[in-house]
């Protein structure tokens, strides 16, 4: 820590952070996390065996093609140690979060002797929406954010300062959100020039071989993400509580809601720092991240990580009430997806959405994203005084706390053994191995997806999926009572499946 902080801060910040860092390591060594995970577990998998190939195959994949690079490293690490690809997956972000707090130290230095700063680093430190994300979630974002704090931090040298927001584009594309602010930010054109191509000569690096192998797909699938809809803030009201928006503002809010958002980023960064006062490259950077995800088309839960680190400085009550609201609501979320406490598997596939379910907890954070967009301009706010602060946490603990309590303990307690999470997972597994067989079918390697299959059916013959997919990939190869006996077997096991029903015609008719 900078020894500008006193002895006692250095004190309660570290040891915040290293309680912190401690829960996120026993989440990713203990839990299996979201089925981001398992979806990550797919992509490591599947790269492996399609590189570039992966965009066409998998309409899932949308992250950028240097993220190929690091699964196999990820890969190569389980494998190597023994320990399980979602820590691996998860120890990134959660080095990020360390390194994020750093960074936020470095940019703050000049203001560390201020009580607004310290209480922000500490809150910072101990955020319970990176404790879940990071270590528990299984996702990128937390990363992300760390390049980008880089990129600020590192603002007057254009070069180091673009060639680190090309490695947060290496992570995901969320940065592009606040390009405005890095590119206005440069009053010059040869400044602007030298930051961008920078940042290309970073991405284009990072993104080789495979921006070159298959740039119109990896562009669709990387450029075209879209993400859910109807689960938060503005969609959220209009799909559940305004019955008289039409399909038709739906499908449009939907399609150019992210680009309106940009394109009002972009006039604001523009007339921001034409002005002679202007305001940090921090504070513009995290107003933007805060107007994006207020005002956000769509939304995944890990999203509310890219704000955290960039609460500094706006208010402790803004700070407080969005670290507290975002902790229930996160909390609650992963419960309800991973059947209660104890957590092994949150599988929001299988325990579906969270709205209506979650919707008082799901308004108070996103209220606390809009207040926290609102207060990012203020001026250097005083620090609250004593007797506000106590009247806030007695707010705090009927307003969120006790809503939390109750949602958690009683509504959505545990009602099944946690031991079924893992046999839950066998199934899970078993169907992506009855999906590679398609994939392989699709490719017309027909022999190769017999043998994804049947590895499906090892993982849990119970699978019909994998039964019927074993008889189709057999019916080319003229293995006429491989394909009729899998293809009974599937009929056996799920008799009103359609594509079962189909397959086990076809074989008995080519029979």
């Amino acid at each position: 820590m900078n020894p500008a902080l006193p002895r006692r801060w250095q004190i309660a910040i570290l040891g915040a952070a290293a309680f912190a860092f401690l829960c996120k390591l026993l989440l990713a060594l203990n839990t299996f996390g979201t089925n981001d995970v398992y979806a990550w577990e797919r992509f490591a998998h599947w790269s492996a065996l399609f590189g570039s190939r992966l965009y066409t195959i998998d309409p899932a994949f949308n992250h950028p093609p240097s993220m190929i690079h690091v699964l196999a490293l990820l890969s190569w690490l389980a494998k190597t140690t023994d320990v399980f690809f979602p820590f691996w997956l998860r120890l990134p972000a959660i080095l990020a979060d360390l390194g994020s707090l750093w960074v936020v130290s470095r940019i703050f230095e000049e203001r560390l002797q201020e009580p607004l700063i310290r209480w922000g680093l500490l809150l910072f430190a101990l955020s319970p929406a990176l404790i879940l994300v990071s270590g528990f979630h299984g996702n990128t974002d937390s990363a992300v954010m760390f390049f980008l704090l880089l990129a600020v931090w590192r603002g007057e040298r254009d070069v180091q300062s673009g060639a680190l927001f090309g490695a947060a584009m290496c992570v995901k594309i969320l940065p592009i959100v606040v390009l405005p602010v890095f590119f206005f930010a440069r009053r010059d054109w040869r400044r602007r020039i030298v930051f961008l191509a920078s940042a290309a000569a970073v991405i284009v690096l990072a993104w080789s071989p495979y921006l070159f192998r298959n740039p119109a797909d990896i562009y669709r699938q990387v450029a075209g993400y879209s993400s859910i809809y109807g689960h938060w803030g503005l969609t959220w009201l209009a799909a559940w509580h305004m019955p008289f928006f039409r399909d038709s503002w739906h499908d449009a809010f939907q399609r150019w809601g992210a680009y309106g958002s940009l394109a009002i980023i972009t006039v604001a960064a523009w007339a921001v720092n034409r002005a002679p006062a202007r305001a940090p490259v921090y504070t513009q950077t995290g107003a933007a991240l805060f107007f994006f995800l207020a005002a956000a088309n769509g939304f995944g839960v890990q999203y509310l990580a890219w704000l955290v680190p960039w609460t500094i400085g706006i208010g402790i009550l803004p700070t407080a009430f969005f670290t507290l609201a975002t902790g229930a609501f996160l909390l609650a979320v992963y419960n309800f997806w991973a059947g209660g406490f104890p957590w092994f598997l949150a599988d929001s596939n299988y325990a579906g959405d969270f709205v209506p379910h979650l919707d008082y907890l799901l308004t108070l954070c996103w209220i606390s994203v809009i207040v926290l967009a609102c207060a990012a301009w203020r001026r250097r706010p005083p620090m609250p005084a004593r007797r506000t602060i106590l009247i806030a946490v007695a707010l705090a603990i009927s307003v969120i706390g006790r809503p939390l309590w109750n949602q958690v303990t009683r509504v959505d307690r545990r009602t099944y053994p946690a031991a079924d999470d893992r046999t839950a997972l066998s199934g899970i597994r078993a169907r992506e191995y009855a999906m590679l067989s398609e994939a392989y079918y699709k490719m017309g390697r027909y022999t190769d997806a017999v043998a994804a299959a049947r590895t499906g059916v090892s993982l849990d013959p119970a699978v019909s999926e994998a039964w019927t997919q074993i008889a189709l990939d057999c019916i080319p190869l003229g293995r006429w009572d491989e394909a009729l006996n899998a293809a009974t077997t599937a009929v056996r096991l799920a008799p009103d499946d359609a594509s079962a029903n189909a397959v086990l015609a076809e074989a008995q008719s080519r029979r």
